[in-house]
């Protein structure tokens, strides 16, 4: 088995800027990180921390400098793919230590984690806010998987592979998803397949394969399914994710704010 902390759409931007005049997304993530370093005890052993996209806002050197000190803090492996509002030199550059980062090309990986098999696809289109898996990633994906033996599949990519019924976050999702199911299906078991985007827990199948988004560190959007629904964020809930790939292991969201308690029932 393997134990990850899952986290997604951290939107960070330099000190002292707020992303869209409203978050000071910097400190919001020192919080949450915070909050994850008091929990750990009773998260149990961590093995990963897994981010899946827009670790930063802006783009700017500073922003995943700011990212790296903080996800750094909680003293786990790190694996990160890169989501719609990252610049892809500069996510490159930010975490070039990382053993999984490529020095050219597309930021896809394979990392095998206990008896796991993570694997990282990149679906930024630089300039756009919807993703696509190129041939390059399928290909690299299929190799992974048929070279995989028995081991647990997580895949991990920014724009998930399912609608959410918010119309404005569905129009820049993933544009391919039935080409990730295809090489998927050719893999003997389910594959789970964690995504970030849409600020919120969605869950879904692809054919037959479970997929999941973790909620944001800095935002979420409001379920509203009606044909005008404003077009916004809200400055909460947010929270990040746990999932244990271990036999009768689950996909489980943090949120990083509880109400009071704990009361005796």
């Amino acid at each position: 088995m393997a134990r990850f902390i899952h986290l997604s759409d951290l939107h960070v931007v330099p000190e002292g800027q707020l992303v869209s005049g409203q978050l000071d997304t910097a400190h919001l993530l020192r919080v949450a990180i915070d909050t994850l370093i008091h929990r750990l005890d009773a998260i149990g052993p961590v093995d990963a921390v897994l981010v899946t996209g827009d670790i930063s806002d802006d783009g700017s050197a500073e922003s995943y400098e700011i990212a790296r000190r903080e996800l750094e803090r909680l003293g786990h492996r790190l694996l990160v793919v890169p989501g719609n509002h990252d610049d892809r030199e500069a996510f490159r550059a930010g975490f070039s230590n990382l053993p999984e980062m490529r020095r050219t090309g597309l930021i896809d990986w394979i990392a095998d984690i206990g008896d796991t098999r993570v694997i990282g696809l990149d679906t930024l289109i630089e300039g756009k806010g919807g993703g696509v898996l190129r041939d390059e990633s399928l290909a690299l994906l299929s190799e992974a998987l048929a070279a995989a033996g028995g081991r647990q599949i997580l895949v991990a990519l920014h724009h998930p592979p399912l609608r959410t019924g918010i119309r404005f976050m569905d129009a820049i999702g993933l544009e391919n998803p039935d080409a990730l199911r295809l090489v998927l299906d050719r893999h003997d078991a389910p594959v789970r397949v964690l995504a970030g985007h849409v600020h919120g827990v969605y869950h879904g199948l692809l054919g037959r394969h479970p997929v999941v988004t973790a909620p944001s560190c800095c935002s979420a959007f409001a379920l509203d399914l009606r044909a005008g629904a404003p077009v916004g964020f809200m400055t909460g809930p947010t929270g990040c994710a746990l999932i244990d790939t271990g036999a009768g292991g689950v996909w489980t969201e943090l949120p990083f704010h509880y109400g009071d308690g704990p009361f005796a029932f």
